[in-house]
């Protein structure tokens, strides 16, 4: 899919159509003038390079994401057959991994490079933590509620596709007033839950089915359709044809 480099560029038509007039002049030095000065803001050959990059992490982290037929935090049988099936999995993420490395280097911003590295570990970590709180709970029979109380690993969880929004956004939209800077926080944040909770159905479904993962299911369901009304919300409220369209294609590509 091109889902980072569409949510890189969502914030360029953000810069574009919905902006005052007042703003967009504010914004003509670091928004999407961008587009006409590639040897000052990297776009081009060198926007390419980390939109690439970005993609073969988010592949290699697709691989590396623990399903029920790939890993032992998961239930179901561990034998050596799954072990296998999880180290092949394992390999083609690292291939994948190693080659993302290759294009975010040409990228040349060393800064951008390790805050990458950096949102790649805490995805991992908090999708560890939210899977097995899932185990957990279900084993435990806990009320689903208490599950995502604490609402920073569940955004951490797709910090992949929060750091590619907050490249967007700094590239594109460095300049605008601080209602703006917010609106679009709150409209990605809300993409970001909204991917997360659909991933964690997902994973859901690797259990056995009974009481519990059918409250279990019944609690995320509720939380994402409200999470996917208040986007429709913040979406309304923006009022720009172009914008809903670039954003339109980008929910399609996160395929929830």
């Amino acid at each position: 899919s091109l889902l980072y480099f569409q949510s890189i560029f969502l914030a360029e038509d953000l810069a574009e159509n919905c902006f005052s007039k007042d703003e967009k002049a504010a914004t003509k030095n670091g928004g999407s003038a961008a587009v006409k000065d590639p040897g000052r803001f990297g776009v081009g050959t060198k926007l390419i390079n980390l939109i690439v990059g970005l993609e073969l992490l988010s592949i290699g982290t697709a691989f590396h994401d623990f399903k029920a037929s790939g890993s032992f935090l998961n239930p179901g049988d561990s034998s050596g057959e799954i072990e296998k099936e999880y180290t092949l999995d394992l390999l083609f993420g690292d291939i994948f991994y190693s080659r993302a490395v290759i294009f975010l280097l040409r990228y040349g911003d060393h800064d951008v490079f390790d805050r990458i590295l950096a949102a790649l570990k805490e995805l991992h970590e908090n999708r560890l933590k939210l899977h097995q709180k899932v185990r957990d709970m279900l084993e435990e029979d806990h009320e689903p509620s208490n599950y995502d109380r604490d609402t920073d690993s569940l955004v951490k969880a797709n910090k992949l596709l929060g750091i590619s929004f907050d490249i967007g956004f700094n590239m594109f939209c460095k300049n605008t007033g601080r209602k703006k800077k917010k609106e679009y926080s709150s409209l990605t944040g809300h993409i970001i839950l909204l991917k997360t909770y659909d991933e964690l159905l997902k994973y859901l479904k690797s259990f056995k089915v009974n009481l519990s993962t059918e409250k279990m299911s019944a609690y995320l369901t509720s939380k994402k359709n409200f999470t996917d009304r208040k986007l429709s919300d913040i979406i309304s409220e923006l009022d720009s044809g172009k914008f809903n369209s670039s954003l339109k294609a980008l929910l399609e590509s996160l395929e929830i």
